[in-house]
């Protein structure tokens, strides 16, 4: 049963001593509301609040629900249990508890409730917006929780800053396509975010629910320790769209996409310990305890050379789990990229390799400092040739370690690309699609992810267009139909589709032993993204196959002879990717 509390007109402050029931609170003058005392998870209903600006809680354990989403902002003071709103027939809430084992449960002070995009942090630990009329939503105070309610103008979200993220939350995103976080998170959800395509984050566990509207659609970057687990499948199976949410090649000289991520010197007087962080790095101790930024260890390497990098590599000497691992990693691709000595850096990443794939694995890993909720399972991987990451995650070990090699005169061997491994001879590919070999499918992904972005030195941009190149031209790939799916889908990149190597990915592609339809179902994808001659050339040569009907026969006629016109025209249906799946439709 609730108390109904209703204010005197033109009262502008109210003074609750005594929370100690649930208090139902009608006051469209009142402009502020002191609670000074609350009996624990006890309410404060707002019913009519429509000039409140400022609530203050005196003591914690308050819970604050709105039954309307105000319409004006209001600063919440204090340290809260939850806070509750009704919006028509929805309902949202931030609270500072949470079930998964890497959500602490610490005090949430202060909250702003708005629609404001410009709105101040003013010290408050969470923020709830929702958004009117704005196309992208920048956050850059150092909120700790983050619920967001987006409208039908809303197309992206970018929260930028350097304190660890507890809990953010996208309730609704009707127009969303874009969500980067630049800052580790420990919890992220979006809800009813249909046409979301490109997320990118450091974080523990990422929820999307319902699935984006269109299969095959999304693209997770950044390091994720879980992500949905259709996700994980459709990178499996390299269906893989798009490479915006991938490493651009700035982001690896620079790492400015790794807000507040830090080496944290866990021991105090060890090797690689807060003791010889200070002494070699010229930092206090706190501030080695706290952590050093990633950005601000690569400068002091960069400056101190060789006996600061022996800080890394002694830091290294312990057990890192998978964040470490990759921080450590992105240090080294950002140093080797701006010409540091490669020999320490190769030196130090097969360490780190070594370790990827011969550590016990851990159960539960976050982007926390200090492993919080980490717990290890005792077991030790086989000798794969590739890099190792848990099952439903995102971990882009190999497009930074592609970085590295880039900036090597080190060969093919070096990426696991050896024509004297087993793992990748024709007659494996014969039992069994190539790309099944973790080895091939993550470097055609590493590498058509890097060839979508340029910045680098002019003989790491040679390297990689080589590398490239080679993906389109080397026969283990161009007559293998589940690694030509992927390759031809990709042919934007302009770096590749040139002329002969277009050519030579047709000649792979009817040179397989695959049904005549797979080979079709290629080809006409070459002519809607090239519209190649050549492509169309074998087309004609193809539509006589007693395998097809007169229908088949007639369409593949058509796109023969008007290639990309056949599709304008209504002639033939324009293909959609996955090709060989949607021919099969």
């Amino acid at each position: 049963m609730n108390t109904i509390y209703k204010a005197i007109p033109n009262q502008s402050n109210i003074n609750i001593t005594y929370l100690d029931e649930s208090l139902q609170f009608i006051g469209n003058d009142v402009e502020s509301i002191t609670v000074e005392d609350v009996q624990y998870g006890r309410t404060l209903i707002l019913e009519e609040f429509d000039s409140l600006k400022e609530i203050n809680i005196k003591k914690s354990g308050a819970v604050i629900s709105f039954n309307k989403y105000p319409e004006q902002t209001i600063k919440i003071k204090g340290a809260f249990e939850e806070i509750r709103v009704k919006d028509k027939n929805d309902f949202y809430a931030m609270h500072r508890f949470g079930s998964n084992p890497t959500l602490p449960i610490d005090s949430v002070w202060g909250a702003i409730i708005t629609r404001d995009e410009n709105v101040e942090c003013e010290g408050t630990d969470a923020l709830m917006i929702k958004t009117n009329e704005v196309d992208k939503l920048s956050l850059s105070h150092d909120w700790s929780h983050i619920t967001i309610v987006g409208d039908k103008h809303l197309d992206q979200i970018n929260v930028t800053g350097k304190r660890l993220i507890r809990s953010l939350n996208v309730h609704k995103g009707p127009a969303l396509t874009k969500v980067n976080i630049k800052r580790r998170v420990l919890s992220c959800s979006l809800n009813r975010c249909p046409f979301v395509d490109t997320i990118i984050g450091f974080g523990d566990r990422l929820s999307l629910h319902p699935k984006p509207r269109k299969k095959n659609s999304l693209s997770i970057g950044g390091f994720w320790h879980e992500v949905p687990e259709w996700y994980d499948l459709q990178v499996t199976l390299l269906k893989i769209p798009h490479f915006k949410a991938h490493l651009t090649a700035q982001e690896i000289i620079d790492c400015h996409d790794m807000g507040g991520v830090k080496i944290q010197a866990y021991g105090y007087d060890l090797r690689g310990g807060q003791v010889h962080f200070s002494e070699v790095l010229g930092v206090d101790i706190e501030t080695a305890a706290d952590g050093i930024e990633i950005q601000e260890m690569i400068r002091l390497i960069e400056e101190k050379k060789e006996p600061a990098f022996g800080v890394l590599e002694s830091w290294c000497s312990s057990t890192l789990d998978w964040f470490d691992q990759y921080k450590v990693m992105r240090v080294l691709a950002s140093l080797i990229s701006r010409g540091y000595n490669p020999k320490p850096i190769l030196r130090l990443r097969n360490v780190i390799s070594e370790m990827n794939t011969g550590m016990p694995k851990l159960i539960i890993g976050s982007v926390n400092d200090g492993n919080q909720g980490g717990k290890w399972l005792p077991m030790f991987s086989g000798e794969t040739g590739e890099w190792e990451t848990p099952n439903n995650s995102v971990m882009p070990f190999g497009r930074v370690d592609l970085e590295i090699w880039l900036n090597t005169d080190l060969g093919v061997e070096f990426l696991g690309m050896d024509t004297n491994n087993p793992a990748i001879r024709p007659r494996y590919a014969r039992r069994r699609h190539l790309g099944e070999n973790g080895v091939i499918r993550n470097l055609l992904t590493a590498t058509l992810s890097a060839a979508n972005t340029v910045g680098r030195n002019g003989i790491a941009e040679q390297k990689l267009t080589n590398l490239a190149e080679s993906l389109y031209t080397n026969p283990l790939i161009n007559t293998d139909p589940f690694c030509c799916e992927f390759t031809v889908y990709h042919l934007s990149v302009s770096r590749v589709a040139t002329k002969p190597i277009i050519n030579a990915l047709i000649e792979g592609i009817m040179s397989m032993t695959a049904a005549a339809w797979k080979r079709a179902a290629l080809l006409v994808g070459v002519v809607d993204i090239t519209n190649s001659s050549r492509a169309r050339m074998a087309l004609k040569r193809l539509a006589s196959d007693k395998d097809f009907t007169v229908s088949e026969s007639s369409k593949i006629n058509a796109i023969s002879i008007a290639g990309q016109r056949a599709f304008e025209s209504g002639k033939a249906e324009k293909p959609d990717w996955p090709y060989l799946k949607s021919w099969q439709a």
